[in-house]
């Protein structure tokens, strides 16, 4: 039994003494959350003392560094690339127009010929021989027609004879009926000489042009492409010896959409075809619009006319040109990287000066794009004036009313696109 005058020391940590050291734990949280919310106070007051917006309230987002570019303003056609295709304004399958062997080749491919240039020479002894036969045919027709106006002429001197006498009852009128007749036999056989003469002539000038046929020669001024023939060869009428291809001028053919097909004509003076294969470019010198559009695609050929650059333009080359399409307007451009498109549409960030004398602000500007071209969108809109700065990096991260830091491109160089573009 326990002492009542001498009790026992009480031992803390068993199971009697778990209250109180609840009780000590909520009153140390409770001081430490005292302690936080006085600071949180502390340091908003600290921030109202050092910026306050208007009215007191606390300071708007954190400024952005953004890099921009002016607004131009320039006149400017829309263009739209379309594709084509090098074609000779003229290709010839050159044929032999007579039979015979193949006696000489004069040309081969690749070569240059004008127009007029034998090509080949077919053997011509037989028709040489069947020329100088008409020769003689002709001096003999010609001998005749003489013999026949002599008589003529005899007859009618008789038949004048004849009637004189006649009348002055010297002759008989059988006499004088007679030299009637002789006269009319005179007239019949010397029209007939004439007339196998022309006969004889027009079989003359046949043979002549068939001999002169024997040598094919080059319709036009061109390239040789193709070589159909070689000497011994036999060849009738219609035989292919050469495929010719014009030079001085080339055509290229395009294709545009059936609705540009009223803007042809306004695009000539400025339009340029572009060689894929090596990037030439080459000025129209005219172009034509062919009246005929596909069915299926909906797209009409256009013609464009060009200098072939003394044989450098060859017939199949693919090529492509940014035909002008619309009228040319006064429009606002801007580099592509200014654009934002959003669900509400396409939009600017302009750089707005700030109401409050501070640095620059953000203002969203909607935009009406009206195409794009070398790395410039031209927009249709009454908002952008030429010389106002829009941002084009760092816009992606914008609010309006956001404070802009300007910063510059490296180096210091200025965007190549709008250099360009003089407002």
């Amino acid at each position: 039994m326990s002492d009542p005058e001498n009790p026992e020391p009480t031992v803390y940590g068993g199971s009697h003494s778990s209250p109180l050291r609840w009780i000590v734990l909520a009153i140390a949280l409770v001081a430490g959350l005292w302690f936080g919310i006085q600071a949180l106070r502390d340091a908003e007051v600290a921030g109202a003392g050092e910026g306050p917006g208007p009215g007191g309230a606390p300071q708007g987002p954190p400024p952005a560094t953004v890099i921009a570019s002016p607004v131009v303003q320039k006149p400017i056609q829309e263009r739209r690339q379309v594709t084509g295709t090098l074609m000779a304004v003229q290709r010839a399958d050159v044929a032999s127009q007579e039979t015979g062997a193949v006696e000489e080749v004069l040309v081969d491919v690749g070569d240059e010929v004008e127009e007029g240039q034998i090509l080949v020479k077919l053997d011509g002894r037989r028709l040489r021989a069947s020329l100088a036969e008409g020769t003689a045919r002709r001096s003999a027709a010609s001998t005749v027609v003489a013999e026949r106006a002599a008589e003529l002429e005899r007859a009618k001197i008789d038949f004048e004879r004849n009637e004189s006498m006649f009348q002055q009852r010297v002759v008989s009128e059988r006499e004088f009926l007679d030299a009637k007749q002789a006269l009319a036999v005179a007239e019949a056989k010397a029209s007939a000489a004439m007339e196998e003469e022309t006969a004889v002539e027009k079989a003359l000038e046949l043979l002549q042009v068939r001999v002169d046929d024997l040598a094919v020669r080059a319709p036009f001024s061109g390239r040789v492409v193709e070589r159909h023939v070689d000497p011994g060869e036999w060849l009738s009428p219609g035989s292919p010896v050469f495929t010719l291809v014009s030079s001085g001028t080339i055509e290229a053919w395009v294709q545009l959409p059936e609705r540009f097909v009223a803007e042809v004509a306004s695009g000539a003076k400025t339009l340029e075809i572009v060689l894929d294969g090596n990037g030439m470019r080459v000025p129209a010198e005219s172009i034509r619009r062919v009246a005929d559009i596909d069915p299926v695609t909906r797209l009409f050929p256009v013609v464009v006319e060009l200098d072939d650059r003394d044989g450098a333009l060859l017939p199949g080359l693919s090529v492509h040109t940014d035909f002008p399409v619309g009228k040319e307007e006064e429009l606002a451009a801007v580099p592509v990287d200014a654009i934002i498109e959003t669900f509400q549409g396409a939009s600017v960030f302009r750089v707005a000066p700030n109401p409050d004398q501070g640095m620059p602000i953000a203002e969203r500007v909607p935009v009406e794009v009206a195409f794009r071209e070398n790395g410039l969108v031209y927009l249709k809109s009454d908002s952008l004036k030429p010389g106002e700065q829009v941002v084009t990096e760092g816009n992606e991260r914008l609010f309006p009313g956001t404070p802009l830091i300007l910063g510059e491109l490296p180096g210091d160089q200025p965007s190549s696109t709008l250099d360009e573009v003089k407002p």
